[in-house]
């Protein structure tokens, strides 16, 4: 006896895709992220293009820095800070522990990174809708 053949129009059974958490499912995005989409997911941190900016015109020390940001919050300049610094692209270095003396400066990644967002700054200068 014959199988009746199939049915072109009838679906193929899909297999259930196994349940992954939330926690696994994000890990799994995050590593299939580009590296451009890595770079604007810290670049888009509030303060963080200022902060490169700031201080690819000089080294300079946690108050002056806050200072030539206009009011960042502390907490916040410091997190912003310590973040950079572990991406590689400040340097914090401790001039005096008496009284204690921080100062930061762009690593060579930094000054890099700052040319690239002056080239944004231009794009934006020539092509930002008035608001």
């Amino acid at each position: 006896m014959m199988d009746p053949a199939p049915h072109a129009s009838s679906p193929a059974p899909s297999p259930r895709a196994p349940h992954r958490s939330r926690a696994e499912r994000r890990a799994a995005a995050l590593r299939g992220e580009s590296a451009a989409t890595a770079a604007l997911n810290v670049l888009g941190q509030k303060w963080v293009m200022r902060i490169v900016r700031v201080l690819g015109e000089r080294t300079q020390r946690f108050c002056e820095l806050q200072d030539a940001l206009g009011g960042a919050n502390s907490a916040t300049l410091s997190q912003r800070l310590k973040l950079l610094e572990d991406e590689g692209l400040v340097d914090r270095t401790i001039v005096s522990e008496v009284p204690p003396w921080v100062e930061y400066s762009l690593t060579t990644k930094g000054s890099d990174l700052r040319r690239a967002i002056v080239g944004i700054d231009r794009w934006a200068d020539r092509w930002a809708v008035d608001q």
